[in-house]
């Protein structure tokens, strides 16, 4: 199966070369400080075929010169080369010396930094890149190209090799890795609304060990900032051999409306950030990055996977290029993990069916007053209810797992629980046995079709039923036990997305689309009536 090859977003990092000393830096300096730079310069040229704009400036170290230094001045300066490219991509440097018994500028005491750690005795140079939209070991190959421009532009000579050799594989480090495919936005809501981000923090909500930050932002407009952080334990759960925590983000501009719909910035980013600070602080070796890289390529297309979106570019309408990432065919496909969710979600309604079943009359109250509010303190419960407090507590132990007790106050230990039983007291249709029973007749289906296709495995999983016509065998009616809602502020899951899932399942199973979108929907509805629809008609609403 061929799959979308991703394009790099940001990273950030540190250099480190010990081969030529502090040459690079003196070289710099004795071309930028004094007349006519006085250090600031700024110039256009061509490398590799493209227009680059690079600006040169000094910024203020924390350093004492060393010695030898032949300057009169309290600290020594740092260089920054900025380059802007094609596009939006663009590579800065921030070129600093290292020499024996650095001390710091103001209190003259010893500099804290790991460099006569790794190198002894020996000066050398220190290179904090940050490129965007370029690739680290693009930026690489940049800065001595840049390096040499600045001093063709200067019309001074000097030394070539420069930069020209690998920094220190294991010294140099790098702290941040960021990649992105851009998706059109009707894709890119379902992971939003009701798709991977919800359901992997809902099942993984009662795993110990685990700490997830999920953070959706849709005020203005859906996927404005959507955020999934997941640390090492979390991302272990998943991927089984990954150990880098990372953060999953879809997100738009701020006013993405502002550009017209042709545009490729109208439709989100889809992206994956291996960063530090999700993994206790530690940044990894530079020549390690491709693992990153892999961990990073790979958690991608497998939320995509498991949305089933598709991953294929060609003709299938999802990815938008834009000036770095060209929705083209990867030339290695990653590994595709199977989807942890549904076994997880198996897990969750085995407990949630179990617990149901043997409730008495006032856990089965005290379920659905706090499904409704959300959780309520046991004093308030107990006035609520008419009950003694004792008699609260003791349904509360009949709730087990399904929920927790903090402080005197009750709720739900994960948002799943709350949800199914929030749609269960609401509707005037349904009592909890019956749909403990609807939702241990759907686990049961769920273990007979993991060896089937991917639409009868949607239906199983969905707790729906199709019905098919007798003499064309074509699907005739689509029946949902469920409650469905219309509006997407609702409590309730989308018709509308259930209605497309249908659709994206039967074209998954390798079946002509425009067959099933001719067949009629039948849904239970949050007052308690059922409504139908044809399939078509109401996933383009």
């Amino acid at each position: 199966m061929s799959q979308v090859a991703d394009a790099p977003h940001e990273s950030h990092g540190r250099w480190k070369w010990d081969e030529w000393g502090r040459g690079p830096y003196q070289a710099l300096s004795k071309v930028m400080l004094g007349p006519p730079y006085e250090g600031y310069l700024e110039f256009t040229t061509e490398i590799d075929g493209e227009p680059w704009f690079i600006k040169v400036k000094y910024s203020k170290s924390g350093f004492a010169p060393a010695e030898s230094d032949p300057i009169d001045a309290p600290r020594l300066y740092e260089w920054d080369i900025i380059g802007r490219g094609p596009g939006e991509s663009k590579s800065t440097y921030n070129i600093s010396p290292r020499f024996t018994d650095m001390r710091h500028w103001e209190t003259g005491e010893p500099v804290n930094l790991p460099w006569e750690n790794q190198f002894g005795e020996t000066e050398g140079v220190d290179v904090e890149y940050k490129p965007s939209n370029v690739t680290p070991e693009r930026a690489l190959e940049l800065l001595p190209e840049f390096f040499q421009a600045i001093f063709a532009e200067a019309g001074e000579p000097v030394y070539r090799e420069y930069f020209r050799e690998p920094p220190h594989p294991e010294y140099s480090r790098e702290w941040a890795h960021e990649r992105y495919v851009r998706a059109r936005r009707e894709w890119a809501e379902r992971m939003a609304q009701s798709g991977v981000l919800q359901k992997i923090t809902h099942h993984l909500a009662d795993t110990e060990g685990v700490k997830m930050t999920l953070d959706i932002d849709n005020e203005e407009v859906v996927n404005h900032q959507n955020r999934l952080t997941l640390p090492p334990s979390a991302v272990s759960e998943l991927f089984p051999g990954h150990s880098y925590g990372r953060k999953f983000e879809i997100y738009l501009l701020a006013d993405p409306d502002a550009v017209s719909k042709d545009h490729p910035s109208y439709h989100p980013k889809v992206e994956v950030l291996v960063n530090q600070s999700f993994n206790d602080g530690e940044s990894w070796a530079w020549a390690e990055r491709q693992k990153v890289v892999e961990e990073i390529e790979e958690t991608l297309m497998n939320f995509l996977a498991w949305e089933d979106i598709p991953l294929n570019p060609d003709g299938s309408g999802v990815y938008v290029a834009d000036d770095h990432f060209a929705a083209e065919t990867r030339e290695k496909p990653v590994e595709i993990y199977q989807d942890p969710t549904p076994g997880l979600e198996a897990k969750s309604d085995h407990l949630l069916v179990t617990t149901l079943r043997e409730m008495g009359d006032t856990a089965e109250e005290v379920a659905g007053t706090i499904a409704t509010d959300g959780g309520q303190r046991v004093g308030d419960l107990a006035d609520t209810l008419g009950k003694h407090p004792a008699t609260i507590y003791r349904a509360i132990q009949e709730l087990g797992e399904l929920v927790e007790l903090d402080s005197g106050h009750v709720s739900y230990r994960a948002r799943k629980f709350q949800e199914e039983i929030r749609a269960l007291v609401e509707s005037a249709e349904y009592a909890i046995e019956s749909t403990a029973d609807r939702l241990q007749q759907v686990m049961h289906l769920a273990e007979h079709v993991a060896d089937v296709s991917p639409f009868q495995q949607w239906v199983a999983e969905y707790g729906a039923e199709m019905r098919y016509d007798d003499k064309t065998g074509d699907p005739e009616t689509l029946r949902i036990d469920g409650i469905l809602s219309w509006l997407k502020t609702s409590s309730y899951e989308s018709v509308q997305a259930a209605a497309r899932q249908a659709i994206e399942k039967w074209r998954h199973s390798g079946n002509d689309p425009a067959v099933i979108r001719g067949a009629i929907i039948k849904w239970q509805t949050p007052d308690g009536g059922t409504e139908t629809g044809y399939i078509g008609a109401v996933a383009d609403r």
